[in-house]
C-alpha cells in the first residue's frame, strides 16, 4: 500500500510541476512569452502530444498481445494437465504476463503525457492569439493598431 501511495503522490507532483511549464522561459505568466518562445513551446507541446499518443496506443497494443499470449499458453497448460501430462511449461505465460504489465505501464505513462501536451498546446494557442492582429483594408489601404 505504501508503494501505491508513493507512486500516486509522485504522479501528482509531476503533474503539478508540469502545470508551470512556462517558467522554463523565464516568465511568470503564459501571456509574457514572445512569439518565438510561443512557437518553440507549441512545437514542444505537439511533440509531447505525439509521444503520448504513440506510448498510449503502443502500450495498449502490447498489453492486448501479452494477454492473448498468456491466455493461449494458459489454455495449453490446462489441456496438458487435463491429459495427465504434468510437465508444466510456463514460458509463454511468463512472456505474456511481462508484455501485458509492461504495456500497461507504458500506456499509463503515455496518457498523462498526452494530456499535459494538449493542455500546454491550448494555453499556447490562446497566448498566440495576441500576435494575430487583423487589420481592416479598404481599397488597398489598411490601418492596424497594436497595443
Amino acid at each position: 500500500m505504501k508503494k501505491l501511495t508513493t507512486t500516486i503522490l509522485g504522479l501528482f507532483l509531476i503533474l503539478i510541476v508540469n502545470a508551470q511549464w512556462y517558467q522554463t522561459y523565464g516568465v511568470t505568466n503564459v501571456n509574457e512569452l514572445t512569439k518565438e518562445q510561443c512557437d518553440l513551446a507549441l512545437k514542444k507541446a505537439n511533440n509531447t502530444i505525439i509521444t503520448g499518443q504513440w506510448m498510449t496506443f503502443g502500450g495498449a497494443a502490447t498489453s492486448i498481445i501479452g494477454i492473448a499470449i498468456y491466455a493461449a499458453s494458459l489454455e495449453k497448460e490446462v489441456n496438458d494437465i487435463w491429459d495427465n501430462d504434468y510437465n508444466v511449461k510456463t514460458g509463454g505465460m511468463t512472456i505474456g504476463a511481462i508484455m501485458a504489465y509492461s504495456g500497461a505501464i507504458v500506456c499509463g505513462i503515455g496518457i498523462p503525457l498526452w494530456i499535459s501536451g494538449a493542455t500546454q498546446k491550448s494555453q499556447i494557442e490562446i497566448a498566440l492569439k495576441k500576435f494575430d492582429v487583423q487589420g481592416t483594408t479598404a481599397l488597398g489601404f489598411g490601418f492596424k493598431i497594436n497595443f
